[in-house]
């Protein structure tokens, strides 16, 4: 039995994101090992618990690290914990999701003569166009460094693909055509009617339903359509709904405190329901800075729903004219001219929902779990080391 861990900075992407490959580290008989910082509530307990039952015979390891870019202080010492770590452990394979935990697992494997071999996922990288300096700057130069010893980066769109191949001189890079495959009809098969949901919610049954659904990271952005729908005070039967933990909770509470929106914004927290959720909504919103490839989006499209999004790094692959209406310009007054635009006409609410829902079988992978086992086998079957 050999022996791997998955490591990133907080627990939110690994739920999110490892199940295609703890299926494949299972089926290939494999210990496994989970790293992330467990205190830090970008998972609610719930989720993590789902998770755990999910997969039991994972074991964890809760490690104080932060995917703040200035937490640099904080990352170092945690740093040293996970060096310490693999060096007891001894893995026959290091995977890491996201970019602070591969630029920190990556180094924490490069400080020790164990020649472990690191995978690197990345979920959200940083050097792309339009990105802010400060990101540039942290990543910039670990990235390129790293490159060169990573054995196989995996990246999540086409322009992080040709970065990579183009400035980072990488030993080998895997574009994942859908780095969390989605089950179409898992999202377009709710457990419950959309009335029966509003009522479990206290939203009127005539309303019309944004949803939102991420971790509440600054990067989502969710203020733009709380902002927005102040500059709609006519429609009084909008809601908003948004499914996520994370740090900017107590921000949105507040937001919608002072925008006079608290009986209209609904903070759910973590769901395991979203299929329900997704056939309850009108519009779906997702007005983030980056994606790394919109997952929840592609869920949404799915069940069925017309977007509301922003066309950035990470949504480019699906956000056009016809799945979505894409802001522009002043992002609230163009995500109020959309939500308001959506909201009067039904029809096109039923079309452009149709069209994504027949376009978002493209993007159901069901060989995404094979392609990562294949890649794992390949790894390990090139080390030795054996629990």
């Amino acid at each position: 039995m050999q022996r791997v861990i998955l490591f990133s900075a907080t627990a939110a992407p690994l739920i999110q994101f490892t199940k295609h490959d703890l299926t494949a580290l299972q089926t290939l008989g494999c210990e496994i090992h989970m790293v992330c910082n467990m205190q830090e509530q970008t998972a609610s307990k719930q989720a993590i618990h789902l998770f755990q039952k999910q997969f039991p015979g994972l074991i964890w390891h809760d490690l104080p690290f932060s995917d703040a870019v200035f937490a640099a202080n904080q990352n170092r010492k945690a740093q040293e914990k996970l060096t310490a770590l693999l060096q007891k452990l001894k893995p026959a394979l290091l995977h890491c999701h996201g970019a602070v935990a591969g630029k920190y697992g990556r180094m924490a494997a490069n400080a020790i003569a164990l020649d472990i071999p690191v995978f690197y996922t990345a979920h959200d990288f940083r050097l792309y166009r339009g990105n802010s300096l400060a990101d540039r700057f942290f990543f910039g130069k670990s990235e390129k460094q790293l490159a060169k010893t990573t054995a196989q980066i995996f990246t999540v769109c086409p322009a992080d693909t040709a970065y990579i191949q183009k400035h980072l001189s990488p030993k080998a890079v895997k574009e994942l055509k859908n780095t969390e495959s989605i089950d179409g009809t898992y999202y377009a098969s709710p457990q419950h009617t959309a009335m029966e949901m509003r009522e479990t919610l206290s939203i009127p049954a005539d309303a019309m339903v944004l949803l939102s659904a991420g971790s509440l990271y600054p990067q989502k952005r969710f203020r733009i359509v709380m902002q927005a729908m102040t500059r709609l005070r006519d429609l009084t039967h909008l809601h908003y709904v948004i499914c996520g933990e994370g740090p900017d909770r107590f921000f949105l509470e507040k937001l919608a405190e002072k925008l006079h929106l608290t009986s209209r914004v609904h903070l759910l927290g973590y769901r395991t329901d979203m299929p329900d959720l997704l056939e309850m909504a009108d519009i779906f919103c997702m007005t983030s800075r980056r994606e790394g490839c919109g997952t929840a989006a592609l869920e949404a499209m799915a069940a069925g729903l017309p977007l509301v999004v922003t066309r950035v790094h990470g949504t480019e692959a699906f956000a056009n004219e016809n799945s979505a209406i894409c802001l522009k310009g002043d992002l609230v007054t163009s995500c109020a001219d959309a939500i308001r635009q959506l909201t009067e006409n039904k029809l096109l609410r039923k079309q452009i929902g149709a069209r994504n829902r027949a376009a978002a079988v493209i993007f159901s992978d069901k060989e995404r779990m094979m392609q990562m086992r294949d890649c794992y086998r390949r790894a390990l079957s090139e080390t030795s080391e054996v629990i």
